[in-house]
């Protein structure tokens, strides 16, 4: 007789350099702050995961630098894992409840219009010589 079937932990599926959660892309990303030790790092999220999200800055931030990342209310801690051509690979400590990320992608679906309407309101009151 032989042993029983011992499936693979997911952990051994998952190739190396690859995520282990499906990611949520932001289409143009979502404002973010990264709050590490160097400073803070405006940003936008470009996609996200239960994991971790792929943020675009402005500047270089260093690996392996830990900080919190904040969005829309939702706030994670974790570690820079990469650093390349603007934009960082930020890895969290414990992963994000699911109704966060359907928050964010709620959030993310309404927000182009919203910025668009923001914006024809600051053009708005710029043209009628209200202070912006």
């Amino acid at each position: 007789m032989s042993a029983p079937f011992v499936p693979p932990s997911p952990a051994a599926a998952v190739p190396p350099g690859r995520r282990a959660d499906s990611r949520l892309r932001l289409g143009a990303g979502l404002p973010c702050r990264l709050v590490l030790l160097s400073g803070t790092q405006t940003g936008r999220v470009e996609d996200i995961s239960a994991t971790g999200a792929r943020i675009a800055v402005g500047t270089i931030v260093a690996t392996g630098a830990e900080g919190v990342l904040e969005v829309n209310g939702v706030e994670a801690f974790g570690e820079v894992v990469w650093c390349r051509m603007g934009h960082v690979g930020f890895h969290f400590d414990e992963k994000l409840a699911l109704e966060h990320l359907v928050r964010l992608r709620h959030f993310s679906d309404g927000f182009g219009d919203h910025e668009r309407q923001r914006r024809e309101r600051i053009a708005h009151d710029f043209v009628n010589g209200r202070r912006v």
